[in-house]
Formats: structure tokens, sequence, C-alpha cells
């Protein structure tokens, strides 16, 4: 995902735009996620400021602030003559083919597989996050997928809804972690 943002080449006169994949909240600071400016639609076309991988500093109607950035899907730059004209299109999905035209494709080929959990995990998160997720270590900015990688699959998760975040407690035998937002915020032993 993250590539197909940085693969986007825009001149100083051009910004950069995303759609949303959904309804997204709008965060004034984004270390602190009880800063919600607002909650924008699904579809809604914003404009990208700043890109990170984590979070995204973005403007939408006439407000500024922080969504992450796996929400938003790249919209592709289309430019038009006269060369300052520039058209913004969001990328095509497939359309689905009628099954009286249907026509042969070349099978598909498969996809490189990892021999072991470690080559896994450097592939999905680099080397570095790789190599600690693989020594079973979590830190507090995780999300939760990084530890279920880590940890493995709790034997038991609590949820609960608090405004429009989601908390979620984790149960390991003898460890907890607590996630907001899909977030690692805290963990501890189990009493």
């Amino acid at each position: 995902m993250l590539v197909l943002f940085m693969g986007m080449t825009v001149s100083a006169q051009e910004l950069q735009k995303a759609t949303t994949k959904g309804a997204v909240r709008l965060f004034g600071d984004k270390d602190d996620l009880t800063t919600v400016i607002m909650l924008i639609p699904a579809g809604s076309e914003v404009e990208i400021v700043k890109l990170d991988i984590d979070y995204t500093l973005i403007r939408f109607d006439n407000s500024e602030g922080f969504v992450k950035t796996d929400n938003l899907a790249p919209v592709q730059v289309i430019t038009t003559a006269p060369a300052n004209q520039t058209e913004y299109v969001a990328q095509p999905q497939p359309q689905p083919q009628p099954q009286a035209q249907y026509q042969a494709q070349a099978e598909p080929q498969p996809e490189y597989q990892p021999a072991d959990r470690y080559e896994m995990l450097t592939m999905k998160y680099g080397t570095d996050i790789g190599k600690r997720l693989y020594q079973h270590k979590i830190w507090k900015g995780v999300n939760a997928d990084m530890a279920r990688d880590s940890w493995g699959k709790p034997s038991q998760i609590n949820r609960s809804y608090i405004d429009q975040s989601v908390d979620e407690e984790w149960i390991y035998s003898k460890k907890w972690l607590y996630f907001r937002d899909n977030i690692l915020i805290e963990w501890g032993p189990v009493k």
C-alpha cells in the first residue's frame, strides 16, 4: 500500500490526492487518538499534506488532521493538455466478466511462500521489526496483526466499544494485552 503512495510523483503545483476506504476519523494529534476532529465519510477525496507509514496528515473540508494511512486508497494522477490542468481519477475496480464472454486466462503463478516464520516476518515487516517480532517482543504502538504474529492467537478476546473507539483485551495464559483502535497501549500479567 505504501509503495503505491510512494510511487506517485507529483510536481510542486499538483497536490497528492487519496480516497478513504471507509468512514475514517480525522485526528487533531496522531499521538492522542482522543482528539477526533470529525468523521470523514467513506469514499471521500482528501488532499495528502504529509505521507507517513502509520498516520498521514491530510486536508478535508477545510480541516487538517491525521488519519490512519491504511485507511486511504491512492488516486491515480492523469495529466491532460494543457499542462497546467490535472484530472484526478480513482483507480478503477475490476469489472466482472459476463459468463458468455468467458476467456481463457493464463494460470496464475503461485506466490512465493516463505520457508519459515523468521523469513515470513522479515518479508512482511522488514528486517528490524520482523526480527523483534520473531523474538516474541511487543511494544506500545504495535498493531493487532503484529502482536498476533509475535505472540500468536490469544485464548480470549474481550471487546468493548467506547464512543467511536474499539477497545480489546487479549488474554494469554500468563499475560494480557490491551488495544485501542487496533494499537497496543498497555499490557501486564494475568492475576
